[in-house]
């Protein structure tokens, strides 16, 4: 039986990576997993070369955040074209359908949309009032749980894409993640933003896919610390901070530690 392509270029990667790059490097890699998501990207077309090596339990792992995620990502700015706009329609009706506690989450009560526009600075139109405003809640625990845990999955990725090597279990991943109002408002911590100057090649085809997703990063020499942060469209972002061992981590203000993915009855 002669395999095809498909199957050929699988059992190849397989073959040079071997090991699952998501749980700590104990498991065997049976297949390959796209990060970001296929789903993040206007028609399903990720970047070239971003398929990592996962075991059947970290590629289903966040499989739940993902849908979440690719709504966010297309909240900011307004999709314009008939594309834009289909795609952004079924992102959102597949997180209404699958997870509709995450929308009611969302909205905004009338005090906290009064207290975004005192904080920001928010000019209301003449003849509204802050009840029109146009914004939506971005840290609640449902949608906050979809962020910081695709947030592990793509850094521990990136960390293996950029060393060859896969984070141990005793290492981990602090997380912070913003807003686009927050990014406008410049609260983006200048002491992280300030190290990350790698700006790696994101293309599909020749295209470049820099307005859909991008991140910088910096890596020490022995790859015991990392830094990255990934911008997804003008709608949000995460910053990442790893250490080899967690318990030697100076956290970021706000941020929370996340190790590789241990997953019950492994």
């Amino acid at each position: 039986m002669v395999m095809g392509s498909k199957s050929q270029r699988k059992k190849l990667f397989l073959r040079q990576h071997p090991i699952c790059c998501f749980c700590g490097g104990e498991t065997k890699a049976v297949e390959p997993d796209h990060i970001p998501s296929r789903v993040l990207f206007d028609n399903r077309q990720w970047p070239e070369g971003y398929e990592f090596p996962a075991c059947v339990k970290c590629n289903r792992e966040t499989r739940h955040d993902e849908q979440v995620v690719a709504m966010l990502s297309r909240i900011y700015p307004d999709a314009k074209t008939p594309e834009e706009i289909k795609e952004t329609q079924e992102r959102i009706r597949a997180v209404s359908y699958n997870y509709p506690d995450v929308l009611i989450e969302m909205q905004p009560t009338l005090r906290q949309k009064r207290n975004a526009a005192k904080k920001y600075n928010i000019t209301i139109p003449e003849g509204m009032t802050s009840a029109d405003i146009p914004a939506l809640s971005l840290k609640g625990p449902l949608v906050n749980k979809a962020v910081t845990n695709f947030g592990r999955q793509l850094f521990l990725a990136l960390y293996y894409k950029h060393t060859n090597k896969v984070l141990p279990r005793e290492s981990g991943v602090a997380l912070l993640w913003f807003s686009n109002l927050q990014i406008e408002n410049n609260e983006l911590p200048k002491e992280i933003a300030g190290l990350v100057s790698n700006f790696p090649k994101l293309e599909r085809c020749n295209t470049n896919l820099y307005e859909q997703f991008f991140y910088r990063y910096i890596i020490s020499d022995c790859g015991a610390q990392a830094v990255f942060v990934a911008f997804f469209r003008q709608s949000f972002a995460i910053f990442g901070c790893i250490n080899k061992d967690a318990s030697k981590f100076k956290l970021p203000e706000g941020a929370i530690i996340l190790r590789p993915f241990e997953h019950k009855n492994a």
